[in-house]
């Protein structure tokens, strides 16, 4: 259930970061029903399966063709740093604006492989991203949602998308990473 649940957040982070305007259904003036309590999230439920997600490290496996023959093979394992060093103000919160929520930073460790031999062994975290990022985002976001997008042979790069957001909101950004063989990385904003 907290894996759904953690789905769910994802695919809500990344469906608003590009997000710009809202459709709101016409109401009639007649109309005097009032919005449900099943139409809007449990936000404290929300919370507590995301703090749940803590100590549930998420891991994927990939298998590529890489150049002529290479048979390449991309592991990745998502965890919490349990590092308190997050700090989302009160207006963030949409269950209480009065209290700040502290929460943990994550991190991916990513393994690549070519015909068997390591040939990349590195972690990702936000602070990969922070020169891209706007000073609210290095102060109260995470690093969420990493996503292996693809090895490209003409670059000779493993791509990866991240969504840096603050916890629990739409407020964020999704990245790109682009990691060489070298271990040289290159970040950007997604388009």
């Amino acid at each position: 259930m907290p894996r759904i649940i953690i789905i769910f957040l994802t695919v809500l982070v990344f469906a608003s970061c590009k997000q710009t305007t809202t459709n709101k259904p016409q109401r009639s003036t007649n109309e005097t029903s009032e919005i449900t309590e099943e139409e809007t999230p449990d936000i404290k439920k929300l919370r507590q399966d995301y703090i749940l997600s803590y100590g549930k490290p998420a891991a994927f496996e990939s298998f590529n063709k890489g150049k002529e023959d290479e048979k390449l093979k991309v592991w990745g394992k998502y965890y919490c740093l349990f590092d308190n060093a997050i700090v989302v103000p009160g207006k963030y919160n949409f269950d209480d604006t009065t209290k700040n929520f502290t929460t943990h930073n994550f991190a991916e460790d990513i393994v690549i492989t070519s015909n068997g031999d390591t040939i990349i062994k590195t972690t990702i975290s936000k602070n990969d991203f922070r020169d891209k990022l706007p000073q609210y985002l290095k102060n109260h976001a995470v690093m969420f949602e990493p996503k292996f997008e693809g090895y490209d042979p003409d670059r000779d790069a493993f791509d990866f998308s991240f969504s840096v957001s603050i916890p629990l909101t739409d407020v964020g950004l999704l990245m790109n990473l682009s990691l060489k063989r070298n271990g040289q990385i290159t970040v950007r904003e997604s388009e």
